[in-house]
């Protein structure tokens, strides 16, 4: 999975694509491309549209970027418009953190 960085109005846009899967086999991967990109000075739009799937260690990839922008005081968005993907952020009740 690559991670494409967009700078627009002062908002860092991450796209996930090149897999319909963050999971296991690619979320370390995955996780050190965003966070070299999340600096903390941002706000940060998430775009998971290309991602169906999502496990626990994609869902520590998640909490990781939020965390990171957090941290700087910036806001973080995740655009998901797969049902699996936004019901596994329901069922762990992410939905209530994240700006889904």
């Amino acid at each position: 999975m690559n991670v494409a960085a967009v700078t627009t109005q002062g908002v860092l846009h991450l796209r996930l694509h090149g897999s319909d899967s963050l999971d296991c086999a690619n979320a370390g991967q995955v996780r050190a491309a965003a966070l070299a990109k999340v600096n903390g000075t941002l706000d940060v739009v998430v775009d998971l549209s290309s991602v169906d799937f999502v496990d626990s260690a994609g869902v520590g990839v998640l909490v990781s970027v939020f965390k990171a922008a957090r941290a700087g005081e910036r806001t973080v968005k995740f655009v998901a418009s797969s049902s699996g993907v936004i019901s596994v952020l329901e069922l762990i009740k992410l939905d209530q953190i994240f700006d889904v």
